[in-house]
């Protein structure tokens, strides 16, 4: 982040009154609304900056960590007294005054921007640390709560290098992330299709490697048909790993058995040759579930790498693929069993999407009366739901739910209506066939 760069924002964040929303989005991105107005916090040590963007960044997950309570018990709705720099050092502080149920108190936001310390430290009017983004022990500077903040050293001999901002700083927030954007969506673009490509790759060789089901099926009845035969050959006996019966047309045959039968009596041998019958029928429709499921998965990975090539923002991508899994795949009970359907964080709203009919029925079960239902009218395609009870969702969180719904259609193109109501008003019909009612509308264009 330039420092001159920096010293115009910090003029600018002076002309706002109160922080209306503070949180985080991603790992090391904080939103920030002052007054009306959105501006983004990258902390990356390598990428640091603030931006602005017309595009919605959603958050990827819910984060419940000290720092995200602290952002909101001490800047959220507080009023901004002053904003200034840190000498020559690129930090920037938001001196802030928060109202409190019993009490007033000021206390000072500090996003520095710094390399190797870039960090967000809420500090006291003592430059007490109140809570920190990253906490550091193993350093000469001490960052965790309780104690003093250390200042860093000032730059002896500095100059600040001055940037042509076009006199408007503001919209050259919004014009330099624009470009910066392109840059990493395309690098990330590869990233993540290579990654799912690989994934898709070892399903394809998981499908390839699955035991031939008609293999099973006749193997089976060949087993079945030894079992009759020595019912009606009770004299019949083995003669190595292979025994002569009388078929059902008068002719003697001999019929090759696996190793592992060994001598036994007849009635043994008939149960034996049933179990072996039934084991194998059984595998064959197994086997047949498992290739109808690895099939569901692969055609999914390619609806995703499909949607990932599409993506106009990082921010998608990141939500369709996030770093870190929150145990979306699991149900909440305590022996986590696995929930059969993907799921995703749209900001912080939990939402699922039914790869297949057995999926959707699942997803149709599982959900909740007043959780949110979507589907795209007319068209056989997946269930999704926003796991969201009776809280109402915001449109934004609406519209790009339905973005992916849509987006993981196979269809490559087109305008599709999305329905959506709270799921009580959704009745199953027969399968995951269903009729709806009170719903609402998003056209979708893909």
């Amino acid at each position: 982040m330039n420092l001159f760069i920096l010293q115009e924002i910090a003029n600018l964040f002076k002309t706002f009154d109160k922080i209306t929303y503070i949180g985080r989005l991603d790992d090391n991105l904080i939103k920030l609304n002052l007054d009306s107005q959105t501006f983004y916090i990258n902390l990356e040590k390598s990428k640091s900056m603030i931006f602005c963007t017309n595009e919605a960044i959603l958050s990827v997950k819910k984060y419940k960590a000290p720092f995200d309570f602290a952002l909101q018990k001490y800047c959220l709705k507080a009023n901004i007294l002053d904003c200034n720099i840190d000498g020559n050092n690129r930090i920037l502080r938001l001196f802030l005054h928060k109202k409190l149920d019993y009490k007033e108190l000021n206390c000072i936001l500090q996003l520095e921007f710094t390399g190797k310390y870039t960090n967000a430290i809420i500090l006291d009017s003592n430059f007490i640390i109140l809570e920190s983004l990253r906490k550091i022990s193993q350093n000469t500077r001490i960052v965790k709560p309780g104690i003093a903040l250390s200042p860093l050293n000032q730059q002896v001999n500095f100059k600040i290098r001055e940037v042509d901002f076009g006199g408007d700083i503001l919209q050259f927030l919004y014009t330099s992330y624009a470009n910066l954007i392109k840059l990493n969506l395309d690098s990330l673009k590869q990233q993540t299709i290579t990654l799912l490509e690989s994934k898709k790759q070892k399903l394809i060789a998981l499908l390839e490697n699955l035991p031939n089901k008609d293999s099973l099926i006749a193997k089976s009845k060949y087993y079945a048909e030894i079992g009759h035969l020595i019912q009606n050959n009770m004299n019949a006996k083995l003669s190595g790993n292979s025994i002569t019966l009388k078929n059902y047309n008068g002719e003697f045959v001999t019929y090759n058995l696996d190793n592992d039968i060994g001598f036994k009596s007849n009635a043994i041998l008939v149960n034996e040759f049933f179990m072996k019958s039934k084991k194998l029928q059984l595998k064959s429709k197994n086997i047949s579930i498992q290739e109808e499921n690895l099939k569901d998965n692969i055609a999914f990975l390619d609806a995703k790498i499909n949607f990932v090539m599409k993506a106009n923002n990082i921010n998608d991508i990141k939500i369709i693929n996030p770093k870190t899994k929150q145990n979306l795949r699991y149900s909440p009970s305590k022996d986590k069993v696995k929930l059969p359907y993907e799921s995703f964080f749209i900001d912080s709203v939990k939402i699922s999407i039914g790869k297949n009919k057995n999926e959707n029925i699942a997803l149709l079960k599982d959900a909740k009366s007043n959780d949110m239902w979507m589907h795209i009218r007319g068209i056989p395609s997946s269930h999704l739901i926003i796991h969201c009870s009776k809280m109402n969702i915001r449109d934004d969180v609406l519209q790009k739910a339905g973005e992916i719904l849509v987006g993981f259609l196979k269809a490559k193109s087109g305008n599709f209506i999305v329905d959506y109501t709270r799921r009580k008003f959704v009745k199953i019909k027969e399968g995951a066939n269903v009729v709806y009612s009170n719903h609402s509308t998003i056209n979708i264009k893909k």
